[in-house]
């Protein structure tokens, strides 16, 4: 039987998941449906690395940020128990009625922040120490990397595997895609405008953090070399921007940053199969509506300038389903 440990957080505004909370099975069920999905090549490429470093055992893995536990489920197939954590309680209470049941029996899921982790919510058998893979799912952006890091590495038995992984915006890669692509990032920035204020409110810090880690390709995160070894970055179509949208939907400054240590291996890679996936413009919408959940209700009577662009959109489609690929960040590192 599937359990599910619980802790409290103070509910503040953060960018990416901004009004997610919906609280039905529904919501959650569209919300992946418009996320994409990463392919079994992907998490064979965290297992190859899992089983060429440290300690190659498949017997707890760890999702943080699961969500209702799509990626947690990814992972059933290859480990013996998976936990799904998440500050998202209603995401949490969905999880049991979107994972397939023959999974259930080997998954835990805890309400608690990535930071806090390590603190006993995690059951003692599947928790500190114990586990061998841990994915960070969409959601290092908004972490405090630093005491997250520290909670991961409590979490993972030594030679341990670490994947922080985050995926961006949507690249088209035929028809006209260079007007496509520019179409679609007006979208998205008018859409991210809707949440302006950003600066001087309580989620700003979250915010700037986000922001910046995704303008870095996550290059910010510093991986301590005392504790980490095999950092390994991998970057699939670099060649476009990580963020979601432009400079223009933010209302404060920010820039890459670039903390990457000595001895690291970067690895860039433009691929126009990486997560393939064929659009209408339908499946434009439905994804920027999961990237910024629930943004109607900010927007008003202002969401008809969305409906025009996404008119503009299918136009420039020619009215077909065009091919899109994404650009994604993936960290991998052995606990020592």
């Amino acid at each position: 039987m599937s359990t599910t440990a619980t802790t409290t957080k103070q509910k503040v505004e953060t960018p990416f998941t901004s009004a997610a909370l919906g609280t039905d099975v529904g919501f959650w069920r569209a919300y992946v449906a418009g996320r994409p999905t990463p392919t079994e090549d992907f998490f064979r490429l965290i297992n190859e690395y899992h089983k060429s470093h440290g300690n190659p055992q498949f017997r707890v893995a760890h999702d943080v940020g699961t969500g209702p536990g799509n990626i947690a489920e990814r992972l059933a197939p290859y480990y013996e128990h998976v936990v799904g954590s998440d500050v998202n309680e209603s995401a949490l209470a969905a999880a049991p009625s979107l994972v397939p049941f023959q999974y259930l029996n080997r998954m835990t899921f805890v309400k608690s922040p990535a930071e806090g982790l390590a603190s006993g919510v995690v059951p003692s058998e599947v928790g500190v120490g114990k586990t061998d893979l841990i994915t960070v799912s969409e959601c290092i952006p908004l972490l405090d990397t630093q005491k997250a890091l520290e909670a991961f590495h409590a979490l993972l038995k030594p030679g341990g595997t670490l994947a922080i992984y985050f995926y961006g915006r949507p690249v088209f890669t035929d028809g006209d895609a260079k007007m496509c692509d520019e179409i679609y990032d007006k979208i998205a920035t008018r859409i991210c405008q809707f949440n302006l204020p950003m600066k001087d409110t309580p989620g700003f810090p979250f915010h700037l953090r986000g922001v910046e880690a995704l303008e870095s390709w996550l290059d910010n995160i510093p991986i301590p070399a005392e504790q980490w070894t095999g950092v390994q970055r991998h970057k699939w179509n670099y060649h476009h921007p990580l963020l979601f949208n432009s400079h223009d939907g933010f209302d404060f400054e920010f820039s890459r940053v670039d903390r990457r240590g000595e001895g690291e291996k970067t690895i860039e890679m433009i691929d126009n199969s990486f997560w393939a996936e064929e659009w209408d413009v339908g499946q434009a919408r439905t994804y920027l509506e999961s990237v910024y959940p629930n943004i109607r209700m900010k927007a008003g009577e202002k969401w008809t300038e969305v409906e025009e662009m996404l008119k503009e959109l299918n136009q420039a489609m020619g009215g077909e389903r065009r091919k899109v690929t994404f650009t994604v960040s993936l960290i991998l590192a052995t606990k020592m």
